[in-house]
């Protein structure tokens, strides 16, 4: 990627996480059977429930709405819980209840899931339960391949659907013994590079994004590689793109922060570390971002700062700054 600074993903959250709901028992499963783990990325989940007075002839107390950002699922479906047990939601009752979502993947088949806990249901009130799904889609095209009996692997990288990383040491992959995270194992031409062959067995497969000082690692765990057969693995980030397009050449760099931060801080606009996202470097390129709305801090090589306000980055987009 171009040279972008990543802090920890629990700041990124703030941008939609106030008021939500608790969220758990998070899963991302292949049919192969590869479970996804991802850290320090920028996926999450949120849900926030609004209430309103139930009108006849409405007798559901329960709405959920569910969407997602860019191309990760095809179909979802849900499950009600009260007291411990399954109920149907015409039958919910005052009180709080939870609700286990399930969702049919895009890409490689297989399933994300996870538990809305506490919603509340009160008495002749309607609840609607909105909750937006964002993560990285993980695609994997399988074929067979002659390799003297070794499996070969590929990785790509994707902002958006469409829009290719280019820099070579965005999505290199290392193996490692299922279970064992200390020591990679070699791959059988040589040390980790984005395209290769490695012995057919089970793996812990890593795949690594993102800068060298704050890395964001994409885990495949539980990858059993067979011999000659190609692994064409695709990490679509479902980000949208940031630029800087206002033709000064000392901005240097942009700082990135929540929707609403400039008008909290007062004095001369400076950076924040502790309330700081990201950081963009480098003027003139442009550097992938999860989508939200932000105020930009606009970083004339550390001499002076200005502030853009409320830019919104969309999935497969660009927000272009002047």
């Amino acid at each position: 990627m171009k040279k972008f600074i990543l802090l920890l993903f629990i700041n990124s959250a703030m941008i939609f996480s106030l008021h939500a709901q608790k969220v758990t028992d998070y899963t991302y499963r292949l049919d192969n059977g590869i479970n996804v783990k991802i850290e320090l990325g920028w996926n999450h989940v949120w849900a926030s429930q609004t209430f309103e007075p139930l009108k006849p002839p409405d007798k559901v107390m329960l709405v959920p709405t569910v969407r997602t950002l860019g191309n990760l699922i095809s179909g979802s479906s849900f499950k009600v819980y009260s007291g411990g047990k399954e109920v149907r939601i015409q039958d919910l009752k005052p009180g709080t209840c939870s609700l286990k979502e399930s969702f049919k993947l895009t890409g490689k088949p297989g399933t994300i899931s996870f538990t809305v806990d506490e919603v509340t249901i009160k008495p002749q009130t309607k609840t609607t339960l909105t909750i937006v799904v964002y993560d990285y889609q993980i695609s994997m095209e399988e074929k067979p391949e002659s390799h003297g009996g070794q499996a070969i692997f590929a990785s790509k990288i994707e902002r958006f659907k469409g829009n290719t990383e280019q820099n070579s040491s965005c999505g290199v992959v290392l193996f490692y013994e299922k279970g064992k995270h200390d020591k990679p194992v070699s791959p059988a031409d040589g040390k980790a590079i984005k395209t290769g062959t490695i012995k057919p067995g089970t793996y812990d497969a890593l795949i690594t994004l993102g800068a060298a000082d704050r890395p964001q690692k994409v885990w495949l765990e539980n990858f059993t590689v067979k011999p000659d057969i190609s692994y064409n693995i695709t990490t679509n980030l479902n980000a949208g793109i940031i630029e800087y397009l206002g033709g000064n050449k000392d901005v240097k760099a942009l700082h990135l922060y929540p929707a609403g931060t400039s008008a909290r801080q007062t004095g001369t606009p400076a950076p924040d570390k502790t309330l700081e996202i990201m950081k963009c470097e480098a003027q003139g390129t442009t550097s992938p971002c999860p989508p939200g709305t932000y105020d930009v801090l606009l970083d004339y090589n550390g001499k002076k700062y200005e502030w853009r306000k409320n830019i919104a980055v969309s999935t497969g987009s660009r927000a272009q700054i002047k």
